[in-house]
């Protein structure tokens, strides 16, 4: 079985969109447009059959619905980077404080 984390786990993380943004971009991600203004998308590598891989965050933490998104997206970057939920927030995490002091 496949390790989640759950949204109520999320939030004692306090995970910042831009902080998953900058982790994206830092990994190849590709930002790619889309219509609503309250979503950011992004695309990666491709799945089995070759469709890209699209992860869906919320513009902003504010949302109702941003721990739900950013708890899917935490959990496919886990699965398409062979990692833990965990594993993945630390990485996060550990961009957020480079960016910060470098």
């Amino acid at each position: 079985m496949i390790e989640q984390i759950l949204q109520n786990e999320l939030q004692a993380n306090s995970l910042q969109i831009a902080d998953i943004v900058s982790y994206l971009n830092n990994n190849g991600w590709q930002a790619v447009s889309h219509p609503n203004p309250h979503l950011l998308v992004f695309q990666g590598e491709t799945d089995d059959i070759g469709n890209p891989i699209q992860l869906v965050l919320p513009s902003q933490n504010t949302f109702e619905d941003s721990p739900r998104l950013i708890a899917k997206v935490i959990n496919l970057l886990a699965v398409v980077q062979a990692k833990s939920p965990p594993e993945i927030i630390k990485l996060i995490t550990q961009t957020r404080t480079t960016s910060v002091t470098g």
